[in-house]
């Protein structure tokens, strides 16, 4: 297999992928809709328990509390319980990023040019490492191969559809041939 035939696959097989996502998502979101319709019709969770295949849930949360404002809390509990509340120092928010287009590396170690000093907290990521290989399907591809994948999910649905075992009585030869 040579590099376009090996690309072609694996964008074939990526549209496969994202072409059975899509078709999951639809059954998905049935099954989602039966299932909040049986709640709201029988007040309880259901539970659908399916043999040799698995279990299909709805779960429900409980009624609890949560922090939706950390700020406001913080500033409560400040007052009501002091003991509780850490004052943490950090860094501002954009320090490390201005430090880093300020500082230089020296071999292993990164050194701060202002005042010469090796930067504790601070490393070397070495260059020229070879990173995730990216492919890039031009639009025209992507149409061809999710078109690809989508005539192939027919093909499967088809094959799931037939009953194991059932021949129909024209491919069964007579006994006497």
């Amino acid at each position: 297999m040579n590099r376009t035939e090996r690309v072609q696959e694996v964008l074939r097989l990526e549209g496969l992928a994202d072409a059975a996502r899509k078709r999951a998502a639809v059954h998905r979101g049935v099954l989602d809709t039966e299932a909040r319709a049986e709640l709201e019709q029988h007040g309880t969770a259901p539970s659908w328990r399916l043999p040799d295949i698995g279990t299909v849930a709805l779960a429900v949360s409980k009624e609890a509390p949560v922090v939706c404002d950390l700020a406001a809390l913080t500033r409560w509990c400040l007052v009501r319980y002091p003991s509780e509340v850490e004052t943490v120092p950090q860094l501002r928010a954009g320090f490390p990023a201005a430090l880093a287009q300020r500082v230089v590396c020296e071999g292993d170690v990164v050194v701060d040019p202002r005042t010469g000093e090796i930067v504790p907290g601070m490393t070397v990521r070495p260059g020229g490492v070879p990173q995730t290989l990216s492919i890039r399907a031009s639009r025209d591809a992507r149409t061809v191969y999710a078109a690809a994948a989508e005539q192939l999910l027919e093909g499967l649905v088809l094959v799931a559809a037939e009953v194991p075992g059932h021949l129909d009585p024209a491919d069964v030869p007579d006994g006497d041939q």
